[in-house]
């Protein structure tokens, strides 16, 4: 997951400091754009907004197959002297043509073989937004909270639900957040805010506690409980790590609903020791190298904070480097000095969420990726089965999306169907993602959907 969210960083660096060009941008480019890439059979939808502004000519790009975790993106436009416009995609560089009577663009994505078309037509201006976004500002002793509360004008249940996201000190968008984006559609009213230390809040990230981050979710839940709204239900979605958070909060609270997104129903330590056997095959490792890994595994749990056990950290992460091991560990697995081993990531975090799972009467989605390593459902599947026993039995709700891995996605390829037929799959977020949580959501009348 570290190399997926580093390819995503550079992609994101590289759209900053793309060049613009001094042409004018013909006024009939301005606007709402939607078509999508072509490739062999298949299409994937995009759609786009031209607009201008202090600086330059840009388009705010949309791949809602990429949805909920990512597929919003800035991007600067260029324009050269044939009136070719040209624009970085998450597909590659579009050089398009515009058909200024039909108002229609054409264009390809560079160097791609098989091509890649693009192929987009201009639309009304979408009409008015149904729904409202405040800033907010929460406060857990000395911690400020600063987020955004989603509201549909139309409330159709007046429920409530927080997003939290994953490990990473990470601020993400909490005005633009795509889950928030997807459920304010059905009514449900959505709390995202940035993580302590991160963005506009206030803390300290790099040292929070399993405890401290669960605390922070438990005033979010306050503040929605005291919300003029008066909201029937307040639920949870917790992405990842964020699993672990949603639980321990839910020891001092009480959630009318959770949403796991790979999240692990399994201890911090079973975790890391599955993700360590799966990521073992994953990377195709040398059997020399297990021995390292399952040591090195052991040694961010138990070791003491001194200069021996520093020491063969560094050893270890040497040979993790020449072995092709160190891919599997996060930043925050590798201490800086000897004091710095006793705030290793999985120390700080050191949870199992058994009690609480085995005592949370209500209804409950479990979503994981089918060839995720790092979360592996087999294990946690069947540890929820364990938890939910009896009549809590029908609260269970698990999907397992086909193909996916640790971010739900599913990367681009061929696949054979019968009678020799065959189409290309883009890359894409696993539509199965959000089929499941409105369908959940529906399922206990959190939210209503018509037929």
């Amino acid at each position: 997951m570290k190399n997926y969210l580093i390819t995503l960083l550079i992609f994101f660096v590289s759209m900053s400091l793309y060049s613009q060009d001094s042409a004018e941008l013909p006024s009939k480019i301005i606007g709402h754009w939607e078509g999508g890439f072509i490739k062999d059979n298949s299409l994937q939808k995009l759609e786009i907004k031209f607009y201008n502004d202090n600086d330059g000519f840009k388009s705010l790009q949309i791949l809602e197959e990429w949805h909920p975790q990512f597929g919003e993106f800035v991007i600067p436009v260029e324009i050269d002297s044939l009136k070719r416009i040209s624009f970085n995609t998450g597909l590659g560089k579009a050089i398009m043509q515009l058909d200024e009577n039909a108002l229609e663009m054409v264009g390809q994505i560079e160097g791609k073989s098989p091509t890649i078309y693009v192929h987009l037509k201009k639309i009304p201006t979408p009409p008015q937004i149904n729904y409202t976004v405040e800033e907010v500002t929460i406060q857990n002793g000395d911690v400020s909270l600063f987020g955004h509360l989603h509201q549909p004008k139309l409330k159709t249940n007046n429920n409530a639900i927080i997003v939290i996201g994953g490990r990473s000190c990470y601020a993400g968008s909490t005005k633009y957040d795509l889950y928030a984006k997807l459920l304010r559609q059905y009514g449900l009213t959505v709390l995202v805010f940035n993580k302590r230390g991160t963005g506009k809040s206030t803390g300290d990230c790099s040292i929070a506690t399993v405890g401290d981050l669960a605390d922070d979710v438990v005033a979010c839940k306050n503040f929605l409980a005291n919300h003029p709204n008066n909201f029937n239900k307040i639920g949870i979605l917790g992405s990842s790590a964020g699993g672990w958070v949603m639980t321990k909060a839910e020891e001092s609270t009480d959630f009318d609903f959770m949403i796991g997104i790979v999240g692990p129903a399994t201890s911090v330590l079973d975790q890391q020791l599955q993700s360590m056997e799966y990521g073992f095959d994953f990377y195709k490792l040398k059997d020399s190298a297990k021995k390292d890994l399952v040591e090195y595994t052991n040694l961010m749990f138990d070791a003491k904070a001194n200069s021996k056990s520093f020491e063969r950290f560094s050893t270890l992460l040497e040979a993790s480097k020449r072995d092709g091991w160190f891919e599997l560990l996060d930043d925050t697995d590798i201490p800086e000095n000897a004091e710095d081993i006793n705030n290793l990531w999985v120390r700080r975090h050191n949870y199992d969420p058994k009690g609480t799972l085995q005592a949370f009467n209500q209804p409950f989605l479990a979503i994981y990726g089918e060839i995720d390593w790092i979360v592996p459902y087999k294990e946690n599947v069947e540890r929820l089965k364990e938890y939910f026993t009896g009549e809590r039995k029908d609260l269970l709700n698990i999907t397992i999306a086909y193909d996916a891995e640790h971010g739900t996605e599913t990367k681009d390829k061929y696949v054979s169907l019968d009678d020799n037929h065959s189409y290309w799959r883009f890359f894409r977020i696993s539509p199965i993602v959000q089929v499941s949580i409105i369908e959940f959501l529906s399922k206990y009348d959190f939210i209503e959907i018509q037929d």
